[in-house]
């Protein structure tokens, strides 16, 4: 009876350490003018632009070529891939054209393809990936077209035809119990102005309350990604979406939180996150942003963005619960790789040892923000300065930026983020307000 019981509890024990792994890459902003013109880089006269690509100027081929190679050199055998967009360049819609776009993201998803070809990767639309940028169509067009001719592969469901060719997006049961909700969220973006003012673009909302009350009468788990992200981006204090799309996002997500085991996005090149909430009540669902393979940085006026490096992030998870178990953030050093002339990707952190957590469940990212409260503590001075993928390794962060930073984690409407930066004290302000400490 002992010998069976054993044999009962080691079978427990290897089948709770169900784990997989699914790689996050996101911006690769391929500069195709990189080596002649310099079109991506700010107006900037690189003299010696370098190898693998200059802090001022969009990825040129050789790093795009070499993140993909460098994944499946770390780690080749993952379940999926999420890829979230934004494959053309910061350049003008002068030098950009609907056959350019479209043969900038079938080179980069024909190399995906040679390096992961059993790996079925997830790809959504990035907002600069649309010719004229941003100025996504709720309805069908070449470019949805095109990708899903290029995609479909992947996306194997040709149930899922009329949603992609609609709107750009589409669901896929990644394993059984765990839905992938690959959604179009450029058509929400604050530049496009092709969709501003029409209540439910290509019905892509109601599509997603649908298939999050589907997933839970079939007791499936989902992970939400898309590019441009809901929420605020701190410490910069910006909703990228509408205010009438973001209150949208937002109330469809806490409404199916039991469903949602995460989101991951992409679009603002910097490694952060935010929490949801509901009315009252502990975190419900962790919103991941990974940081950008283009090194590129902003430059408008006098004010210019402090360098960050290219980044990679591989996600550990429990493959019968869909339950987010840890983030492994690789990064490239580029001036170090400019400079030996070859890539060496490096893990940056493993999130449960960096910040001392059991997981990156909801709940252990509110533990997290908690330890954050303090602008001194060793919690909040990693994340500001991993926030730039470890470019600026002594990244400033004020107290006006500290408490932009805290209000910004768990207050995903304007209103809120608002309200909490006039208070006196963050950490006592009310639940509405404040919930991450509410």
């Amino acid at each position: 009876m002992l010998n069976k019981l054993c044999i009962f509890l080691v079978c427990a024990s290897v089948a709770a350490e169900d784990v997989g792994y699914f790689w996050h890459v996101t911006d690769f902003h391929w500069d195709f003018s990189y080596w002649t013109d310099q079109l991506s880089c700010n107006g900037m006269n690189i003299s010696q632009p370098g190898l693998f690509g200059n802090q001022w100027c969009d990825s040129p081929w050789r790093l795009v070529q070499e993140t993909i190679s460098g994944i499946k050199h770390i780690k080749g055998d993952v379940d999926f891939m999420l890829w979230t967009g934004d494959t053309v360049p910061h350049v003008d819609n002068t030098h950009l054209s609907i056959a350019l776009n479209e043969e900038l993201v079938r080179n980069v998803t024909e190399l995906m393809k040679n390096e992961f070809p059993n790996t079925p990767i997830y790809a959504t639309f990035g907002n600069h990936d649309y010719y004229p940028n941003n100025m996504y169509p709720p309805h069908g067009n070449e470019i949805y077209n095109d990708n899903y001719n290029l995609w479909k592969v992947w996306i194997n469901d040709t149930s899922q035809d009329k949603n992609f060719l609609k709107g750009g997006y589409y669901t896929v049961l990644a394993r059984p119990g765990l839905r992938i909700v690959a959604l179009n969220t450029n058509m929400y973006y604050t530049h496009d102005t092709v969709s501003m003012g029409i209540d439910d673009p290509a019905d892509q909302l109601l599509w997603l309350e649908n298939v999050l009350e589907n997933a839970e009468k079939q007791n499936e788990k989902v992970i939400l990604t898309g590019h441009v992200p809901p929420g605020i981006s701190a410490p910069r204090g910006v909703r990228w979406m509408y205010e009438s799309f973001n209150k949208k996002m937002n109330g469809i997500v806490v409404r199916h939180a039991d469903v949602i085991v995460a989101m991951h996005f992409g679009h603002e090149h910097h490694d952060n996150f935010r929490i949801y909430y509901g009315a009252t009540g502990p975190a419900k669902v962790c919103l991941f942003i990974a940081p950008s393979v283009t090194p590129w940085r902003f430059q408008i006026l006098s004010l210019k963005e402090t360098p960050h490096n290219p980044g990679v992030r591989l996600i550990k998870y429990d493959r019968q619960t869909g339950k987010q178990l840890d983030i492994y953030q690789y990064y490239m050093d580029l001036n170090a790789a400019n400079t030996i002339g070859y890539v060496n990707w490096t893990l940056g952190y493993q999130a449960t040892v960096f910040y001392n957590i059991p997981d990156i469940t909801a709940p252990s990212m509110e533990a997290l923000a908690t330890k954050m409260r303090n602008a001194n503590s060793q919690e909040f001075r990693s994340y500001v300065n991993w926030y730039n993928t470890n470019g600026a390794k002594d990244f400033s962060c004020d107290a006006r930026c500290h408490k932009s930073v805290m209000c910004g984690l768990g207050n995903l409407e304007l209103s809120t983020y608002s309200a909490c930066l006039k208070s006196q004290n963050v950490f006592n302000c009310s639940p509405g307000n404040c919930p991450i400490v509410g």
